[in-house]
């Protein structure tokens, strides 16, 4: 610093010299002292620039410059609170919506899976004629592995439900199925003990397990002494061999019945592959390094192509094998609501900026006085220009921070808010990553903002600027300010019209027709599966005071946390080409279960106890399927070719079933789409997950400790787990449209209060610059009627402009939500005619009120204005 000072002392000093010799050679030629000095100078030139542009080529005086220019912009904001507070809170409503969504589009769509190598971690589903999102069978599973090279490792899962092990009340969890490597393709480690190798798969070696952390913790409080311990679990005693880490948790796609938490896992062997077996692995695969998707998609090809050629089962059922990458395919339901999210905020952001910018343009021209004095006194355009875009940035900054609280808030409430899609996809936080990206968009939202009032203030007129000091500068050019106003309510109106869409999306929602009725419908489900245990339990459900009717299912409607149960079927007469090109979702049922669901038995009967294994074999379609298969006929009495599994769980095999009865169809995927048609057939012909239902006349509540007193009279060992109300899982299906119909409101919201409050301010400082000129016309005759046509008449032009652009840009633009609508068009008329209307009362209003303001002022007030 010492040294830096001497240079600038020194700098001085020799221009000092240099303009005194320069004086006493011009008296030397005969002028006076005065006239001798003011030649010096003037052949030498502005002193204070010349001193600049050669401190210019010092080194780190950007540095200094820099530090200079932020310590002046502190200094105004310090002078300046009122328009600090109003700027530095737009930016961080505007800095701190993007910073929340970027943390859940880093955490979802950036951050790789937490897996070893995650970015070459493969899910393989198999394709059954139209339906390319099946699992596999464990001989499809075999082949892939036999005859893959560009596949490291192959794995799968299956997962249901056991009742875990250890003291007090029975639990339900969940059991994994895996093969050998499953485990150890996405777990480095564990925790406690080992992973699965292949000798635990081996028929003669003792029955092994691994447990989660979680289980360890909650069942047996983290006894060290875990590993080796023989567990009962089911009909056999069980080794544990490993704890997976506290972290460890699976990210599979929403739709692969993959829970992310599982408690137990067992090891899976192929002893008898055989190519008719069912199909019920989830199989995930680790490509070679160097190989790539598109590579293993084509050898997948390849080996699907010849397992058809060679397996007449396969070639029945159209068999084809798809590969995406693991992560890739977990977020692709979420993938574009994220984005729209994401371009939302950006919108948001947008109008944030034209907000500040004019607020900068008014406040440039409270400053003309200043920019011009710099200007005449030598500072170059470049340096004006500097200063001016640093001070922007630095209240950029200063709102970044801001937004961090903001940005936190606002995360709190998504994280509160978000469906199990996003639930499902890993912790979502606060990270480096993220305050790295607040701190960039921070410094370009400065640089966004800045440029036009940093332009506007750096091209001066030192002439006229010098002689009009005491007027408001920059009253000149109004075009930049209706612009920024045009944008603000073109972009409000994109978001405003896409709220619209996605809210109309969610009113439609409630309106559907799921095929039941939830109300009053308590749900839980149970692990023994034998028909003696449910049939008594139905009848003892049936006892408790309150209940109407209670019944059981295999898979409860809008609930995917069992893996969904499906196959072809075919009508008599139906050719062996085309006997596997139709798919059914298949249920197990108790006789009552339509009229506790409120379902819609259309004709026939409903089941009897009678309808058994030892009896003909019957089953009831929905009218999806009937109209399918018989159009124009009654299906009642004609035979259907299904899979179903007399002899008992999971022996499945084909049979003719009669059908006694037509139902309405059931959503059992989702509210807006119908996925497949239903089968449903005794549960003694298919025994599967165990759902019980329950209607009643009393309040839901009060049911929980009288269900777990039946379930305990017919057996002490089996849990009650998922105590849910049927209502709550039709809840859950509108839980993705509902968050997403918010945040756009949210978002519209912000940006509508945005656009008022800039369009209210910019008319607001149009007034204070014609405040004269209001006083003058009013002196001399003008009415406050006129006055206030006067000043709409100019105020609305922009807003109209933005509505015509917002109108234009949105027709454009909303076909993007096509997949997010129901029951509306992306060009919906109302819903634009709407928007139109409401933004215009609004923008209307927001430049009314200030302009009533003007219509009462003084004119003898108004004309000493200045």
């Amino acid at each position: 610093m010492k040294r830096r000072k001497s240079a600038l002392d020194d700098l001085e000093q020799d221009i000092r010299e240099h303009i005194e010799r320069e004086t006493q050679d011009n008296i030397a030629r005969g002028m006076s002292p005065e006239e001798a000095r003011y030649a010096a100078v003037r052949k030498f030139g502005n002193v204070a620039r010349v001193m600049e542009e050669a401190r210019g080529v010092w080194r780190f005086v950007w540095f200094e410059q820099l530090l200079q220019d932020i310590r002046y912009g502190l200094r105004l904001l310090r002078r300046s609170p009122l328009f600090a507070l109003a700027a530095i809170l737009t930016l961080a409503i505007g800095i701190g919506a993007n910073t929340a969504i970027f943390t859940v589009v880093h955490a979802v769509l950036l951050r790789g899976l937490p897996y070893p190598d995650a970015n070459r971690l493969a899910i393989i589903w198999t394709g059954l004629g139209d339906e390319h999102r099946a699992p596999a069978s464990d001989y499809e599973l075999v082949q892939l592995r036999e005859h893959s090279s560009l596949f490291e490792q192959i794995g799968g899962i299956w997962v249901r439900n056991s009742v875990v092990p250890g003291e007090g009340r029975p639990e339900q969890v969940k059991l994994g199925h895996v093969t050998e490597n499953f485990l150890s393709l996405l777990c480095s480690r564990p925790a406690q003990g080992r992973l699965f190798t292949a000798e635990d798969v081996q028929a003669d070696e003792p029955a092994t397990m691994i447990i989660s952390y979680a289980l360890w913790q909650r069942r047996f409080g983290g006894d060290p002494g875990i590993i080796g311990r023989s567990l009962r679990v089911e009909d056999g005693s069980v080794t544990v061999v490993g704890v997976l880490p506290q972290d460890f948790r699976l990210v599979f796609p929403d739709d692969s019945s993959v829970p992310p938490n599982v408690d137990l896992f067992m090891p899976l062997g192929f002893n008898s592959a055989k190519p008719d077996g069912p199909n019920y692995l989830r199989t995930i695969g680790r490509l070679r390094p160097g190989a790539n998707f598109l590579q293993a998609q084509s050898e997948s090809d390849l080996i699907a192509a010849e397992l058809r050629r060679t397996v007449p089962v396969f070639d029945d059922e159209k068999l084809s094998l798809h590969v995406a990458p693991l992560q890739d395919d977990d977020t692709r339901n979420v993938r574009r609501t994220l984005l729209l999210l994401f371009g939302g905020v950006a919108l948001v952001l947008l109008i944030a900026c034209a907000n500040v910018a004019n607020l900068l343009l008014a406040r440039s021209g409270y400053r003309m006085r200043e920019t011009t004095i710099r200007a005449a006194i030598g500072a170059a355009r470049s340096r004006i220009l500097r200063q001016l875009l640093t001070e922007s940035i630095v209240l950029a900054l200063c709102g970044g921070i801001a937004a961090i609280a903001v940005g936190w808030f606002a995360l709190k409430g998504l994280l509160a808010l978000r469906p199990e899609s996003l639930l499902r996809l890993g912790s979502i936080e606060l990270n480096p990553a993220v305050f790295a990206y607040t701190l960039a968009i921070s410094i370009l939202t400065g640089i966004v903002f800045g440029l036009a009032p940093a332009f506007a203030a750096s091209r001066v007129d030192l002439l006229e600027g010098l002689k009009n000091s005491t007027r408001i500068a920059g009253a000149g050019n109004k075009w930049p300010r209706k612009v920024l106003i045009a944008t603000e309510v073109a972009l409000s109106f994109v978001l405003l019209a896409g709220m619209g869409l996605l809210v109309r999306t969610f009113l439609a929602l409630l309106d559907v027709n799921p095929g039941f009725q939830p109300s009053n419908v308590l749900t839980f489900s149970t692990s023994p599966g034998n028909y003696n245990f449910v049939h008594e339990l139905q009848q003892k459900l049936q006892t408790i005071p309150g209940v109407e009717s209670a019944s059981l299912v295999s898979h409860l409607p809008l609930d995917d946390s069992y893996p969904n149960w499906y196959d072809a079927y075919y009508p008599e007469g139906t050719p062996p080409s085309e006997q596997s090109s139709a798919l059914a979702d298949d249920r197990s049922i108790l006789p009552g279960y339509f009229r506790t669901i409120g379902a819609t038995l259309i004709e026939g009967r409903d089941f009897r106890a009678a309808d058994d294994a030892a009896h003909q074999h019957v089953a009831i379609i929905d009218d999806a399927l009937a109209k399918q298969t018989w159009p124009g006929q009654d299906p009642l009495g004609r035979r259907l070719n299904i899979s179903d599994s007399p002899k008992g769980p999971y022996e499945f095999e084909r049979d003719w079933v009669v059908i006694v009865g037509v139902v309405k169809h059931v959503q059992y995927h989702s509210l807006t789409t119908m996925v497949r048609p239903q089968i449903y057939v005794p549960f003694q012909l298919a025994p599967r997950p165990v759902s019980f239902v329950v209607r009643a006349s009393v309040p839901l509540s009060d049911l929980a400790e009288p269900i777990r007193a039946r379930v305990a009279t017919v057996d002490k060992n089996a849990p009650v787990a998922r105590l849910i109300a049927l209502d709550e899982l039709v809840n859950q299906a509108r839980a993705q449209n509902r968050f997403v119909a918010f945040l756009a409101a949210t978002l519209a919201g912000t940006a509508l209060l945005l656009a008022c409050l800039g369009i209210a301010g910019v008319t607001a400082f149009s007034i204070a610059q014609r405040t004269n000129e209001i006083g003058i016309r009013m002196a001399l005759g003008a009415s406050p009627r006129k006055i206030l046509q006067l000043i709409l008449g100019q105020s609305l032009g922009p807003v109209l402009a933005g509505l015509l652009v917002g109108l234009t840009s949105s027709f454009a633009l909303m076909p993007l939500l096509q997949t997010l609508l129901f029951g509306v068009q992306p060009g919906d008329p109302r819903t634009f005619g709407a928007i139109s209307a409401f933004l215009l009362v609004v923008g209307t209003l927001a430049c009314y009120l200030p302009a009533l303001r003007a219509t009462r002022i003084e004119p003898s007030t108004a004309l000493r204005y200045e």
